[in-house]
């Protein structure tokens, strides 16, 4: 708060990295857009305005749970699902707490709220792909995991691409973009591996201690193992399409996912342009970040040290996926981790894109947190939303299962819904209570 505190007050670089700027950024928006209303903003008045943000953002999420649930299941199942999330112990908690995955979690919700209202209404057109794209972009400006809504973007743009063939890379673009991207991710490796000393300095440089830690060697290395893969399929991509082997591609090389990048980076631009205009303080600070991530630890203890070794070699692979685990259960109960899973075979089998599209971020972000030995309930926000969008859908498709043998669908899912969400209403109630 003391940051967007700053920034609104007329200071352009308030020397904070510990994060994309973005969530400051729109803070200090809003004290500004407060302002003229009122007197000079204190800060206690800044504080109580970001607590409202983010009491305003989390009170918005149950309504962007039944627009989803409504869209791809009925207006009861919007209603199962608007209940459900307001009985979330970590929704209503973090909702007191100005953090940025408060406002990665909004705006995550926001970009699947418009995507699948678009796609239901079979109204795409490229100024709404961009519209998602700047949404992504400043997701990405809240907090960098927000990165992973790009595959969605990514899937949304395929299938609007089959369905307007315009738009398709012609076999021109095709043969410049993967001839051109090859060689240049070829010459970079090259001129890496050949010049390495040299660039492991210039990374040095950027650090604040002079020491490149072990988990950026091998960061670089991995990186470098991909980027020569991607470039040997780009240039065997360009053979293929060069000899007219490969039909189909414009589909996936397409000018227009080049153009939907542009926008993001822009709209990331705009909310957090302390990330490139002080480059080596934001390496800086992303390399600690990855580092905390990794090991559990951002302290700068050289990797030959007593101290590092006994880190590294006391860290647990499968704790964060016990900590998530037991995280959801407590949260959802039993039957609503049930009605998720069932959930995700009930979108798969509509055979929609849209559900390729919330599965996908939903599989990345989770791989994401089990893999980072720091953990913390925070990190589950943006996922959230997304399987109170699950567990509706997966009671509706439980319920259809029954009314063909049992129970009248009516009845089971006013059954069921009930069995679901009891656990959770009576950890609400007691918190309350």
């Amino acid at each position: 708060m003391e940051t967007a505190f700053k920034i609104y007050n007329g200071e352009f670089n308030p020397d904070f990295f510990r994060y994309p700027a973005g969530h400051m950024n729109m803070l200090a928006l809003f004290y500004k857009i407060c302002s003229l209303f009122t007197n000079q903003i204190t800060m206690e008045t800044a504080y109580k305005i970001a607590w409202y943000l983010s009491n305003i953002f989390m009170a918005l999420i149950p309504v962007m749970v039944f627009s989803i649930c409504n869209l791809l299941g009925s207006y009861v199942i919007g209603l199962i699902g608007c209940c459900l999330v307001m009985t979330s112990d970590i929704l209503l908690e973090n909702s007191q707490y100005a953090i940025v995955d408060v406002s990665l979690s909004f705006f995550c919700s926001l970009f699947f709220t418009f995507s699948i209202y678009w796609f239901m209404k079979s109204n795409f057109s490229p100024n709404k792909i961009f519209f998602l794209s700047s949404i992504i972009g400043i997701a990405i400006s809240m907090k960098y995991t927000g990165l992973l809504l790009v595959l969605s973007l990514f899937v949304i743009i395929f299938h609007f691409i089959e369905d307007n063939p315009n738009y398709k890379g012609g076999r021109h673009f095709q043969l410049l973009f993967t001839g051109i991207s090859g060689i240049a991710f070829l010459l970079i490796i090259s001129i890496f591996l050949t010049n390495k000393q040299y660039f492991i300095q210039i990374l040095i440089g950027l650090t604040t201690d002079g020491i490149l830690e072990v988990e950026y060697y091998k960061l670089l290395n991995k990186f470098i193992i991909l980027l020569l893969a991607v470039s040997a399929g780009l240039l065997a991509l360009t053979y293929f399409i060069q000899v007219k082997s490969l039909n189909g591609l414009g589909t996936f090389i397409s000018p227009f996912y080049l153009k939907s990048l542009f926008v993001t980076m822009i709209s990331f631009f705009i909310f957090s342009p302390f990330t490139f205009f002080e480059i080596k303080r934001s390496f800086a600070d992303f390399m600690y970040e990855y580092r905390h991530m990794q090991i559990g630890s951002a302290a700068h203890y050289h990797f030959l040290s007593d101290q590092y070794h006994s880190i590294v070699q006391s860290l647990d692979r499968m704790y964060p996926i016990r900590f998530y685990q037991k995280l959801i259960i407590s949260n959802f109960g039993i039957a609503g981790v049930t009605m998720a899973i069932i959930g995700v075979y009930e979108i798969l089998a509509q055979k929609k894109i849209v559900g390729t599209s919330i599965l996908s971020f939903c599989f990345l972000m989770i791989l994401t947190i089990s893999g980072w030995q720091n953990v913390a309930v925070r990190y589950t926000l943006s996922i959230i939303p997304i399987i109170y969008v699950l567990i509706p859908l997966g009671i509706h498709r439980f319920s259809t299962l029954l009314d063909k043998k049992y129970l009248q669908y009516n009845y089971s899912l006013a059954l069921i819904s009930c069995i679901t969400g009891f656990e959770p209403i009576l950890r609400w109630i007691k918190l309350f209570g």
